[in-house]
């Protein structure tokens, strides 16, 4: 099934190696409009009565502005949206908090397969993914992230970091326990949400658990030992984890 394309991008060269790339390793990607500029994307979509198109590959710094002032101004996106960017370690982290789509400058083949296989056609989600990129998306504040986006079995949940108390592996699936009581279970290993989360408050303590420091309570040691939560909880420290436990702990609190 052929799957229609908008592309956004203001550089030339760009432009031209978006489409070859697509033309060589997506050909079931036709592009059906081109633009340059935030101006660009509004028009184009704005004409895009029948609803042409699928998918949107969007540069985020265009010559009238960053692409979510445009983005802004819709109620709810009608197609799924593939960011393109240059490499920038914070905002890959705020594209994966939010559970949106990306591919790196200078475009890899196997990547931009990957991201337009994941694409599904007028996502219901794509509004909200955007609005919590755009809160996530601070160069200044890097490590300012206030929300997550999590892909549960039921769909894409959006949840603040502070309400997050702990993540439990299941097999191929992760928990995420809540402070209001909710457990929300994401269709991803435990190990794809460590490295996201390691410099934002959070730890792994052991093969199954990820903890927010921020409701430790108490430490009890011991061979591994184990952590006593704010809420009452009691998670299992692992003997291999304690050692990154009590570091994490010193690193950012000073000696313990």
């Amino acid at each position: 099934m052929t799957t229609r394309a908008l592309l956004i991008e203001d550089e030339p060269e760009g432009l031209e190696n978006l489409q070859n790339q697509l033309a060589k390793y997506c050909p079931d990607v036709e592009v059906v409009a081109t633009g340059g500029s935030n101006a660009d994307l509004l028009r184009l979509a704005s004409e895009d009565s029948e609803g042409k198109f699928d998918v949107a590959f969007l540069d985020i710094n265009l010559p009238d502005g960053l692409v979510f002032q445009a983005l802004q101004q819709f109620d709810e996106i009608p197609f799924d949206i593939i960011f393109v960017t240059a490499f920038d370690k914070y905002a890959l982290r705020a594209f994966e908090f939010s559970a949106i789509h990306y591919v790196v400058k200078p475009i890899d083949g196997e990547e931009l397969i990957k991201a337009v296989s994941r694409i599904r056609r007028r996502n219901a989600a794509t509004k909200q993914r955007v609005d919590v990129l755009q809160q996530n998306y601070n160069p200044n504040t890097p490590n300012a992230f206030e929300k997550i986006g999590i892909s549960g079995l039921d769909g894409i949940h959006f949840v603040r970091l502070r309400d997050i108390i702990r993540l439990e592996a299941e097999d191929n699936y992760t928990h995420f326990l809540l402070k209001t009581g909710e457990r929300i279970t994401a269709s991803r290993t435990i190990k794809g949400f460590e490295d996201t989360l390691a410099t934002l408050g959070f730890v792994r303590v052991h093969k199954k658990h990820i903890v927010n420091m921020n409701y430790m309570k108490t430490y009890i040691k011991g061979e591994g030992g184990y952590l006593v939560l704010e809420t009452g909880e009691t998670v299992e420290v692992s003997r291999r984890k304690k050692s990154t436990l009590i570091d994490t702990v010193r690193r950012t609190q000073g000696e313990i």
